[in-house]
Formats: C-alpha cells, sequence, structure tokens
C-alpha cells in the first residue's frame, strides 16, 4: 500500500489536559478519549457545527495518580455509548459509564502502577509494573498470574485469542489463559507498546530504537 504523506495534514488540536497525555483511545466514529498525568480522562467529541473539530465534552475524575492506558467496550443496551476502561499510577483499574461520565466498577487488586488494559471476549486482562497480569470478570478478579521477572508494560489480545504481553525485561510473552506459549526476544531494552498489524501479527516498539 503506497501512503503519500504529504496528503495528511493537521485537522485540529485536542488542547484541555494540563500535563503530559499519557494514552488515547477511539471511542465510535465520534469519541476520542485521552488520558494524562493531570489524573483526568477527557472525552473529545466531533464538533457539530463543525466535523473537522473535537470539543471536550466529558472530564472523568477519580483516578488520584497520572492515567494511563484506555480501552473502550462496545456499547450495550444497557451502556448505549459503551463503557471506558482505565489504568493508573494509582494501582486501580476503572470503568466507566459513557454517557454519564461515572466511574461503575473499581478494580482493586495490584500492587504497583497499572500500564495495560485490554479486552478478552467479555473479560478486561490489566497489566502492571508488579509483573503480573491479571482477569476481571464483572468487576471481579478471577485470576492473577506472575507474567514475567521484571515490570510489564503493555498488553494486548489477538484476533486469534491469544495474549501478548511486553516487559522490562526485554521479551514479550504469548499466552493462551494463564499458559506461557512461547517467549518471543530480540529486543535488547524495554518492550513499551504493542499494536496488531490485521492478517499479518503484532508490533513490539522498545526503548532500544
Amino acid at each position: 500500500m503506497d501512503i503519500d504523506f504529504n496528503d495528511y495534514k493537521l485537522r485540529c488540536e485536542l488542547r484541555g489536559h494540563d500535563d503530559d497525555v499519557r494514552g488515547i483511545c477511539v471511542c465510535s466514529d465520534e469519541n476520542i478519549a485521552t488520558s494524562s498525568r493531570d489524573r483526568t480522562i477527557r472525552v473529545w467529541s466531533l464538533d457539530p457545527s463543525d466535523k473537522r473539530k473535537y470539543t471536550s465534552s466529558k472530564i472523568l475524575l477519580g483516578h488520584t495518580s497520572f492515567v494511563g492506558p484506555l480501552a473502550w467496550i462496545q456499547p450495550t443496551d444497557d451502556y448505549p455509548e459503551g463503557r471506558l476502561i482505565s489504568g493508573s499510577m494509582d494501582t486501580f483499574v476503572f470503568v466507566w459509564n459513557l454517557i454519564n461520565g461515572e466511574n461503575i466498577q473499581t478494580l482493586k487488586g495490584h500492587q504497583m502502577q497499572v500500564t495495560g488494559v485490554t479486552l478478552d471476549n467479555e473479560d478486561i486482562v490489566s497489566s502492571s509494573v508488579d509483573q503480573t497480569l491479571k482477569r476481571w470478570r464483572n468487576g471481579q478478579l478471577v485470576e492473577s498470574w506472575e507474567a514475567h521477572q521484571s515490570p510489564i508494560q503493555a498488553v494486548i489480545k489477538l484476533p486469534s485469542g491469544e495474549l501478548v504481553s511486553g516487559s522490562s525485561d526485554a521479551s514479550l510473552k504469548l499466552w493462551k489463559g494463564k499458559t506461557s506459549l512461547r517467549t518471543l526476544s530480540g529486543h535488547t531494552d524495554t518492550v513499551r507498546g504493542l499494536a496488531v498489524m490485521p492478517d499479518l501479527g503484532f508490533l513490539s516498539a522498545s526503548h532500544d530504537g
């Protein structure tokens, strides 16, 4: 696929956070959520008067330290705008109702910063500096396992069903449930980011450059 980057121009700037932005998540075709070191999450909605711009429509308050990873849960009858999952330095995972911005679930169990959140069917899976992955179902902790010997920095779900974790030990691990299928090596420093590459596999980004 050839991409002409000259076709890309700045569309708009979303200004509102008081400190650096740590996470971003697309929530439907009309909403974007961002998280920040300022301890807030902002929901940005398409401006009805100018479809090229977004305006801040909600500020989600409740975390007591900087907020990082975000993930969106698709709408249901009970939550017609969907729900948002957030993880924070405060060790909590929150689930938010995007209709009114209320925190509807507080998931407590990690001992250190939450670094990643992802959906595994109806479950939430979170990663942490405490070296564990945790699985949450209906607001309850149902599984926890030590996944690496160093802080875990990211977790994603693959379309094939497996989970992938990336760690400060420079490795990635492929999981089926709590079972480690493979350890993937190649990086020489912390694995910081993971992304699904459709029909190919996944991508990893590291401090090694």
